[in-house]
């Protein structure tokens, strides 16, 4: 059966109200996190440009006015930067794993095209969580966002630790499907498995 016009459009409110609560519940995750881990809001991590008046130009990328579609979350713990153990929370939204590996094979030479993509089916919605650690005493603070998030370039949710001595700084991370977090029971419970983990993971390598 072919699709009207009139049934297209309707397929786009419901997207855009559906997409509406999407993000709002990210921010409650993301929120619920944090709090969960001890840590407080710092910078946002937008993996596409920010739409400006370039977005009129039919030929802009358009990921740029959907940012919730990969973006991450920065939280910081509160410590002196400057010493050993300060700590960096990274929370990373991967809505759609096919934008997120299509992305990753085009390098920003050309924009991620959904006809590229797998099924919706055969894609996931993840969260990436990430602790990063500061391993030496410092001069100065550091800019966990310039100096850190931007420049560091192994982030593979892969439930290692890797220890970036250039930066001094290690990185412990997991993959979690978004779907399992569909109550704030398994989400508390999720979290705690990756404190535990990542604890346990940064602390043997430190050889503490």
């Amino acid at each position: 059966m072919t699709q009207t016009l009139s049934d297209a459009l309707t397929d786009v409110r419901r997207a855009y109200r559906l997409l509406w609560g999407y993000q709002k519940r990210i921010l409650h995750i993301v929120t619920l996190i944090r709090e969960q881990l001890g840590f407080v809001p710092d910078q946002i991590d937008f993996k596409f440009e920010l739409p400006d008046d370039a977005i009129q130009a039919p030929d802009n990328w358009m990921w740029d006015a959907l940012p919730f579609s990969l973006i991450g979350f920065e939280s910081t713990d509160g410590t002196d930067s400057r010493k050993i153990g300060a700590r960096l929370l990274y929370i990373d939204i991967v809505s759609d794993t096919g934008l997120n590996d299509e992305k990753a094979r085009g390098g920003g030479n050309w924009e991620p095209d959904p006809a590229r993509f797998p099924p919706p089916e055969e894609c996931r919605s993840e969260l990436h969580l990430y602790l990063l650690e500061n391993t030496r005493n410092r001069r100065g603070e550091i800019y966990w966002h310039d100096e850190v998030v931007m420049r560091l370039d192994h982030w593979n949710p892969d439930a290692k630790v890797y220890d970036d001595k250039g930066s001094g700084v290690r990185i412990y991370g997991e993959r979690i499907d978004l779907s399992e977090l569909g109550t704030p029971e398994a989400l508390a419970d999720r979290v705690e498995l990756f404190r535990v983990n990542a604890n346990r993971e940064l602390a043997t390598i430190a050889g503490r």
